[in-house]
């Protein structure tokens, strides 16, 4: 029995193995994440060591991030590596600084290499032709942006896992309706939450799906729905309590009248200031002694500012309703001000023009702009806008055709399920921003899109050759 176990998953073990070889080798030899500590990835890192510091300090800007990446980091480096001793200087917190960087470095490594068995996991159950599942795991093995990415300290791949992961559980759920699936998706997706809240509108999707379409799932029941529930329930509440805890004035009692209330971050209209203003920079002034100057630039409009100059009046390019950078003072997430600016910008454009925001940001998740950190390095920029490229040309239209998957849930529920992630992710970049940093999450639901409707394409062509050939042979 074991044996015949290991080879009917002869291709799993295969290639997690080797996308665990090559991510080991890119994090621990080619691009260690500790030499690229700036930006977006000092960020994370400091709010994980400022934990080992004070646990339950409370802090206004980590209400302003979604706060799952930090706190894993500060997982991986409490279990994993050697922690932050507050009290260390000088070469002593530097060799302790080197192994925990060394430590996540591995981790990320073996969450790269869970993606890759759970996307050929995910086309095996949902796919309709058996080649499909080991070309994609093939394809995710060596997929440049993912192992790139697995050398930063950055949200996507922890995402990526959880957003393919939890897809596998729930195509299995709705396929067989087993409790166990849905405890395993509920839990994934509610991590993913504490990741990247936009895994809500796919779940938001699925509902709506399920009451449409809930016939053609009869094994997945209301039951089931109340199971996968619960975990993301349970981590929406405490992400709330969590937020209203370190936006409540320091020194009153928990809970607060003052604290402010949200699902888990205040970083929702600030991001959709550039969607709906086009603006490349947001600048935060403090405006008392407890704020600091905050700044955020996102690098697909940056990029595209960038076009413009270079190519002035050539359409896609950035033409911001109230100027290239915005600035006003006080708390970067500020819902109010925030608010204010995108009113502003709407008033001042047409709603044609907000249309066209929307159109570019979406054609920005595979157009017009190089991955964001391999753009701002000389070194990988090349490599990265090549495989940009390969991506923009060989799987984005195929797998926008698979959008439409969701419509014939009778016949393919499972590829119906896994469409959902991309109207998601098309319609978040309407609503926001678009990048090919903020899709990468997203990409091997994107490269199993592809290639089942590749599969499709020559399935139809190989039958139309046979009836051809049937026709030839009968009418000699």
């Amino acid at each position: 029995m074991l044996a015949r176990w290991l080879y009917e998953y002869r291709w799993l073990f295969a290639l997690v193995f080797a996308a665990l070889v090559v991510r080991l080798h890119w994090n621990l030899v080619v691009h260690p994440p500790g030499d690229y500590y700036y930006s977006d990835m000092r960020g994370y890192m400091r709010r994980s060591e400022g934990m080992f510091k004070s646990l339950w300090g409370k802090r206004e800007y980590d209400a302003f991030y979604p706060y799952g990446t930090h706190v894993l980091l500060y997982g991986i480096m409490k279990v994993f590596g050697v922690g932050i001793d507050p009290a260390l200087r000088g070469d002593e917190l530097v060799a302790q600084t080197a192994a925990n960087h060394v430590a996540i470095a591995k981790v990320y490594a073996v969450f790269g290499g869970g993606v890759v068995g759970f996307g050929y996991l995910l086309a095996r159950r949902v796919s309709r032709f058996p080649a499909v599942a080991p070309a994609v795991g093939l394809a995710l093995v060596f997929y440049y942006p993912h192992i790139s990415l697995g050398g930063y300290f950055l949200s996507e791949i922890p995402f990526s896992l959880c957003l393919t992961a939890s897809t596998f559980f729930l195509a299995r759920l709705v396929d067989e309706g087993r409790w166990k699936d849905a405890l395993a998706c509920g839990t994934l997706a509610a991590l993913g939450f504490t990741i990247r809240p936009q895994i809500l509108l796919s779940i938001a999707l699925f509902g709506l799906m399920w009451i449409v379409w809930r016939r053609r799932m009869p094994a997945l029941r209301f039951s089931g729905l109340l199971v996968a529930g619960l975990p993301l329930l349970l981590i929406v509440v405490f992400s709330a309590a969590r937020l209203n805890y370190h936006t409540s004035p320091r020194g009153e009692p928990w809970p607060a009248t003052k604290g402010r209330w949200g699902l888990i971050s205040e970083n929702g209209k600030f991001n959709q200031v550039f969607g709906r203003c086009h603006n490349k920079k947001i600048i935060a002034k403090p405006a008392n002694r407890s704020q600091r100057r905050t700044s955020f630039g996102p690098p697909p409009l940056i990029q595209l500012a960038k076009r413009e100059k270079m190519m002035p009046g050539q359409w896609p390019g950035l033409d911001p309703a109230m100027g290239v950078e915005m600035t006003y003072r006080g708390y970067i997430g500020d819902d109010e001000i925030l608010g204010e600016m995108i009113d502003e910008c709407v008033a001042k454009t047409t709603w044609q023009k907000q249309v066209e925001y929307s159109a570019v940001n979406g054609l920005l998740l595979w157009r017009y702009n190089v991955m964001w950190p391999d753009s701002g390095k000389s070194e990988w920029r090349d490599v990265a806008r090549k495989w940009g490229t390969i991506h923009a040309n060989a799987l984005a239209v195929p797998a926008l055709l698979g959008l439409f998957a969701v419509f014939f849930v009778g016949r393919h529920r499972g590829l119906g399920v896994v469409a959902l992630h991309l109207w998601a992710i098309v319609l978040i970049a309407f609503a926001y921003i678009g990048g090919a940093r903020f899709r990468s999450p997203y990409d091997p639901i994107i490269v199993l899109m592809a290639f089942e409707v590749y599969a499709i394409g020559v399935a139809w062509l190989v039958s139309i050759a046979r009836r051809f050939l049937r026709a030839t042979t009968s009418a000699e």
